[in-house]
């Protein structure tokens, strides 16, 4: 089945969710079985996600979707009596639905489309009595009813790919670029796959981009990122290795080719992060770019992790990549680092390992079961402030008492907290206390500081006219649209700001699309509960995108509201 149309998937998808495929639901008591106060932060265990969380997004609200590899999972099985490796998750309730996936997801890549559609591609072997998952597209819609599941359409890519990246482009299409045609320590000349291709369909095939040849062999999971601009820029940030161009995804030619990015490779298997500077109106939208962490040597598990950050600003005529410390005076690096866009304009670095490589588990030596290739789990969360001077932009928060490291992941969600999840760097399941870092099952919630610092939560009553909020439908708004937003809150001296957070997909530490933005907050009136303001969208769909799972968040002096809104932000 081929797909011309937004319109087409989403009569598809309507056709697909109006009967119930799986209802299955794990009850697992909610009460915090780990809580750590502090003023740096409170980590509190909030439940069992059924499936270890090598990918996830908030495709709703209250809901997030969690996936990983076929495979043998003890703690969920499909209606079938297979095992599970996608569940739906609650975060009221911390309770899973077990979701129906029949192709391997195995390093996948998501981005949603502007109607709201979550599309999912590529993946591994076949494996466990599923099929192979390298050319497939998978398709879903949140739900809060119950009844939403997965569409499978098995050889819908051009070719096949694993480790690719996604992006969702300014004119809600979704963007697949590279990867490998068959998993690899290393990406390979006989399995690379320098391609890319549109979804929907552009071209036939998948066209060559040469970037990916000169960023070869550390190329899997590039970096790639819309990057702020007038309306029609259509330009795209890309790095891997230790390379990084601007790329016009209409012309398909190079707009500036970047200075190599000084260390050490930053992708795959010497993995570290990279991310947009949260966006706001008071600089125009300024477009800079850090990269953080990564490997030092694939050979060696115990040698150091990078331990440095390179932040570039693209805005100017002749951009150079301006060294940092990955941390306050940090003296251990960090490999497989997640990165948050908080809602105040910070970057939250959380999860990952101090030594080695990313990868799963090597053949056991003497007494040791698994032999993993990274150690030193990295277990301080970290906050970068873009806006500090050099030397003071770093703060390290409460340890999280879990091991976090490959196949590990973490989004932010409503109510301004971070939800973290996954850990599985063993080739086949393992249980606690049964390996060094065992398949990791157990979710958590970090709180931070500016939510234990007890100022004044604003409660959002009303946005845009619609006091009907986080239902089945998103509010709808438009680019450069003023609108209204009332809030409760008992305070005689408020310092309200704005912004707009997407969060995008998340998979070995590539948080894919994922962006913040502030926003402007004007003619702010007393009300009878509280307050009223205006706020005003970004001018284009190159500063945000379009589509739903997009939040708005209002803050009082920093501090998040009890929830943000769900808006549909359209073209």
């Amino acid at each position: 089945m081929k797909f011309n149309s937004l319109f087409s998937i989403k009569n598809v998808l309507v056709t697909l969710f109006v009967v119930s495929i799986v209802n299955n639901v794990n009850n697992i008591d909610a009460i915090p079985l780990i809580s750590r106060d502090s003023s740096d932060g409170k980590w509190v265990f909030v439940g069992k996600t059924g499936v270890s969380a090598m990918h996830l997004t908030l495709i709703r609200p209250t809901k997030v979707l969690i996936i990983d590899k076929a495979g043998i999972n003890p703690e969920a099985l499909i209606s079938n009596g297979k095992y599970a490796y996608s569940t739906l998750y609650d975060l009221t309730t911390n309770t899973y639905r077990v979701l129906s996936l029949h192709t391997n997801t195995f390093c996948s890549a998501g981005a949603y489309l502007a109607n709201g559609t979550m599309v999912e591609t590529g993946g591994a072997e076949d494996t466990a009595g599923e099929k192979n998952g390298f050319q497939s597209v998978r398709l879903i819609d949140g739900c809060d009813d119950g009844k939403c599941d997965w569409l499978e359409f098995p050889y819908e890519l051009d070719s096949a790919r694993w480790y690719n990246t996604m992006t969702t482009l300014p004119d809600g299409r979704v963007f697949n670029l590279g990867g490998s045609i068959k998993a690899c320590a290393i990406n390979r000349k006989d399995i690379e796959n320098p391609t890319y291709e549109f979804f929907p369909k552009e071209d036939k095939k998948g066209q060559k981009i040469q970037f990916l040849e000169d960023s070869f062999p550390f190329n899997l999971y590039p970096t790639v990122i819309v990057l702020p601009g007038p309306k029609g820029q259509n330009w795209l940030f890309l790095a891997a290795n230790k390379k990084a161009q601007i790329w016009d995804f209409v012309t398909k030619e190079v707009v500036k080719h970047l200075p190599d990015i000084p260390g050490g490779p930053r992708t795959y298997p010497l993995t570290g992060t990279g991310a947009l500077i949260p966006l706001t109106y008071e600089n125009n939208y300024k477009s800079e770019i850090i990269v953080c962490g990564g490997g030092t040597d694939m050979k060696d598990r115990n040698a150091p992790a990078e331990n440095t950050c390179e932040r570039i600003d693209l805005s100017e005529k002749d951009p150079q990549w301006d060294e940092d410390e990955f941390g306050p005076k940090m003296k251990t690096g960090r490999l497989m680092p997640d990165v948050i866009h908080m809602p105040d304009g910070k970057l939250l670095y959380v999860n990952g390992a101090g030594t080695g490589m990313a990868g799963w588990d090597k053949k056991a030596t003497g007494k040791n079961p698994r032999l993993h290739t990274a150690g030193l789990p990295t277990r301080n969360p970290l906050l970068y402030d873009p806006k500090a001077k050099k030397g003071s932009r770093w703060s390290k928060f409460a340890e999280d008492p879990i091991i976090r490291v490959y196949h590990s992941s973490a989004t932010l969600v409503p109510d301004g907290t971070v939800f973290v999840a996954g850990s599985n760097p063993n080739r086949y399941y393992c249980g606690m206390d049964q390996c060094e870092h065992p398949t990791e099952h157990r979710a958590e919630t970090f709180i931070p500081p500016y939510l234990l610092n007890g100022v004044p939560k604003p409660t959002i009553t009303k946005v845009a006219g619609h006091s009907k909020l986080n239902g089945d439908d998103a509010i709808p708004v438009t680019y450069e649209q003023k609108f209204s937003v009332s809030v409760d809150l008992d305070s005689s001296d408020p310092v309200f700001t704005a912004s707009l957070s997407h969060m995008g997909f998340v998979t070995h530490s590539q948080h894919m699309s994922a962006r913040v933005v502030k926003i402007k907050v004007e003619n702010v009136q007393k009300s009878d509960s509280g307050y009223t303001m205006d706020v005003t969208m970004p001018p284009n769909s190159n500063i945000f995108p379009p589509g739903r799972h997009n939040y708005l968040f209002i803050l009082n002096k920093g501090t998040p509201a009890k929830s943000a809104v769900e808006l549909h932000v359209q073209l």
